[in-house]
């Protein structure tokens, strides 16, 4: 045999004796120590991670994904917190609306805008003289008008004037005269848990004294008017009116 065949004989028993002293020394060993040689393999990789030191090519995995975290944390999550904001102050603590109509003026005028507060009835129920928003079952919109008559009221249009359980209405904030509007009838009782309601301008209003349904259920009552406000179509402002004094035997 050569000597260079003899050389690659004597590497290969050498390699198998390491392998096989290998064997016996791993065969040979305790199960709590090759827990142990495990478990600070593991430390060590967890090291390795936390640290943060990671080679090349892991950063360049990681980098995009990171990019798209800080863009999702710096825009994409303070606008849907925007979002959820906006919604939770107006779909429930809130009700913000433009007024169509001037059915209110001049407490409220065609084309303002208004805010009501949704969380007052939640432990109150509405009383003579507060403006109310609503929703009308007939006219399939929300609506906003004055409240006049409450659960078991008689009301009542006289000849000189608007009277609540014969209890005379100061009216000094309403426009026009208070008509009969509703085949000459002039006196309801408002029913349990029920709202009869007009609008200021007395005599360009569809409300109580017109409705085929006559009253407001106390379940479509969404909001008490809190104020008023324009951005431009009718002027600059926020109005933010007094309440107004109900009875006129309550005038000074």
């Amino acid at each position: 045999m050569s000597a260079g065949r003899l050389g690659l004989a004597a590497d290969a028993d050498a390699q198998n004796a390491a392998y096989h002293i290998e064997i016996r020394k791993y065969s040979t060993m305790k199960d709590e120590e090759i827990e142990t040689i495990l478990s600070d393999a593991d430390q060590k990789v967890n090291q390795r991670f936390s640290s943060g030191h990671l080679s090349a090519s892991e950063e360049e995995e990681l980098e995009p994904k990171s990019k798209v975290w800080s863009f999702v944390q710096s825009v994409v999550l303070p606008i849907l917190y925007g979002i959820l904001m906006a919604l939770i102050l107006t779909q429930v603590l809130f009700f913000h609306a433009r007024v169509p109509s001037g059915s209110m003026e001049t407490t409220i005028m065609t084309g303002d805008r208004i805010l009501g507060n949704r969380m007052i009835y939640w432990f109150n129920d509405p009383t003579h003289g507060e403006i109310i928003i609503f929703w009308s079952e007939e006219y399939g919109e929300f609506m906003v008008k004055r409240v006049i008559g409450c659960p078991g009221d008689v009301v009542e249009i006289r000849a000189d004037g608007l009277y609540v359980n014969d209890r005379l209405v100061a009216d000094t904030y309403v426009q026009g005269e208070t008509k009969l509007m509703n085949g000459g009838k002039n006196l309801w009782v408002v029913p349990e848990d029920c709202y009869f309601v007009m609008g200021d301008n007395r005599e360009n209003s569809a409300d109580s004294r017109y409705w085929q349904s006559t009253y407001v259920p106390r379940d479509e009552v969404y909001a008490r008017y809190i104020f008023r406000y324009s951005l431009g179509r009718n002027g600059w402002y926020l109005d933010w009116k007094d309440k107004v004094v109900f009875w006129a035997d309550e005038l000074e």
